[in-house]
């Protein structure tokens, strides 16, 4: 039986990003969230083992009827936590942050599968059989009114066929791809009901919620760049970029090219124009601004690849930014891998309290290899260590790290004596990055105030003119900070250095800075790392 999927246009969603584009036209930019670390081959490999698409044998508590009496049913939760983690292992991928499952809309998604399962088939807008109470149906249409929809899948490889969404029916916006990730969406609910007929398999799922906190991102694409398993890409899958509202005026499809290259063997495809009619296989390219999720995305499909392997690179050119200026370095990379043959060893944490899986990982290995972050306990027997990634961050911590990274010299030579910061901080009296604070209590922790005006003074160090804020920008950048009213005069050159930067973001989807709150130790790490790139760029 083929398998069939149905998506459906809603009201644009839209995940509020204040990043910054790539400016060097030599580098490569990344897909999904500015703060979620790019994962290795290994990492991947391991998130697709922990997170399969296996189910349990028994998936009911209570079976759902598809004929009358009519009943909704119970599927069992450990079956809906898998299906919600595989969602998950994928956004993660993508870099946009994690979903929780909502058994509240689970239970109206219950609904939806069983009318499916009545009908045979899929529709967002069924008829009421006739032997259908009214609440029953009314309860069914508002569900399948309002979720992605598959026929044949189970309740995990449902997710995955979402990703492709490649048909002659869907490949012009790929919409179920575009709901899975929205970077906006915080819940997500499945229902699933089984018949001995038609597809036999039916599940709804409820992606259109709006509650989660977004995130700053330049486009979401899919499959994502950077490293990326070939298993969940196919040769006649298209690829989609989504490109961030906030910053790119809407896409014109007749001003558009999309170069695609394989690196192996230097071939290219080119994208242009709006020739190409929708198909299950070929050459596709269009440009899609329904509110799926993200509005603004560019699709495309070359012809003649069998299989991904090796790195493929896509340039875009025709796009302009909001204020009309031309891009001309849309670029990035996307390393396909075989996830089940890469023998790379998966890498431990250097910390007992630090896994793979944290968010923050990636940043605090690096900060911590650096040598310029260090653990809160060390055991010298078993050799066990810990990070304490949640303990906020004090002034002394802060300084001792950018001095550790940055003039690590004066640091050993410093004979500074009296408190474990004393050397860091005479070091930081004498590069000035303590201008501006007024009296310092190092002890106490640091405000994202306090370390936003530390780390201007860094950028000042490092080079004056990259501290300095063209008046066009710093106006755009203030009307980017939702609290700007709140932020003393004394730290706003600092703030508005920082936020446009990329060095400190918002803490929350409308763009709020939150000066006065306090830094955690992990979140410490991630700034660590982006002020390592950008200042490491100053001197390329």
């Amino acid at each position: 039986m083929k398998k069939r999927f149905l998506s459906l246009t809603l009201v644009f969603v839209l995940c509020l990003g204040l990043a910054v584009p790539a400016a060097a036209a030599e580098s490569y930019r990344d897909s999904g969230s500015t703060t979620i670390p790019k994962l290795s081959k290994s990492e991947i490999a391991q998130l697709l083992e922990d997170n399969p698409l296996t189910l349990p044998d028994d998936l009911f508590d209570s079976v759902p009827s598809c004929s009358a009496p009519y009943a909704a049913g119970k599927v069992k939760t450990s079956a809906l936590q898998t299906a919600a983690n595989r969602l998950n292992a994928l956004r993660q991928i993508a870099g946009v942050p994690a979903v929780q499952l909502d058994l509240e809309l689970c239970e109206q998604a219950q609904y939806g599968a069983v009318i499916l399962g009545a009908m045979g088939a899929l529709s967002h807008s069924p008829s009421k059989p006739a032997d259908m109470d009214d609440s029953f149906y009314e309860q069914a249409y508002e569900a399948v009114s309002s979720s992605n929809l598959y026929a044949g899948m189970t309740l995990t490889t449902a997710v995955d066929g979402f990703m492709n969404d490649s048909d002659a029916g869907n490949i012009s916006r790929v919409g179920h791809r575009r709901w899975q990730l929205n970077p906006q969406m915080g819940k997500v609910g499945f229902g699933y009901a089984e018949t001995n007929t038609g597809y036999r398999r039916y599940v709804t799922e409820k992606v259109f919620d709006r509650s989660g906190a977004g995130c700053e991102y330049d486009f979401i694409g899919w499959p994502a760049s950077g490293n990326f398993p070939s298993n969940l890409f196919g040769k006649n899958i298209a690829w989609s970029v989504s490109v961030n509202p906030d910053i790119y005026q809407t896409p014109d499809q007749s001003a558009l090219t999309v170069t695609l290259t394989r690196e192996s063997d230097g071939k290219t495809w080119s994208f242009s124009g709006s020739q190409y009619t929708p198909s299950g296989s070929g050459t596709y390219f269009n440009v899609d601004t329904g509110g799926y999720g993200i509005s603004n995305c560019i699709i495309f499909r070359p012809d003649g690849i069998e299989n991904y392997e090796g790195i493929y690179t896509v340039r875009i050119d025709g796009l302009r930014t909001k204020n009309g200026t031309a891009v001309n370095d849309f670029e990035y990379q996307v390393d396909f891998f075989d996830p089940d043959n890469y023998k790379e060893e998966q890498p431990g944490s250097s910390f007992a309290d630090i896994s793979a899986s944290h968010w923050a990982y990636a940043s605090i290995e690096q900060a911590y290899q650096d040598g310029v972050i260090e653990g809160t306990y060390y055991n010298a027997q078993t050799g066990e260590r810990h990070f304490s990634p949640d303990n906020t961050l004090t002034i002394a911590e802060f300084v001792a790290i950018l001095t550790r990274a940055f003039y690590p010299d004066a640091v050993e030579a410093s004979t500074a004596e009296g408190s474990w910061y004393a050397k860091n901080y005479a070091v930081a009296e004498q590069y000035h990055l303590l201008d501006g604070l007024g009296s310092v209590n190092m002890e106490s922790n640091a405000t994202r105030y306090t370390m936003a005006q530390i780390m201007y003074n860094l950028v000042v160090s490092q080079s004056a003119d990259a501290a300095v804020l063209p008046q066009d920008s710093l106006k755009e950048t203030q009307d980017k900070i939702s609290d700007w009213s709140t932020v003393p005069e004394q730290y706003q050159t600092a703030v508005a250095v920082c936020y446009n930067l990329g060095l400190l973001a918002g803490t929350d989807d409308i763009g709020t800075f939150n000066g006065p709150a306090t830094m955690q130790r992990s979140q410490c790490a991630v700034v660590y790392v982006k002020l390592r790139s950008f200042i490491d760029g100053l001197a390329a």
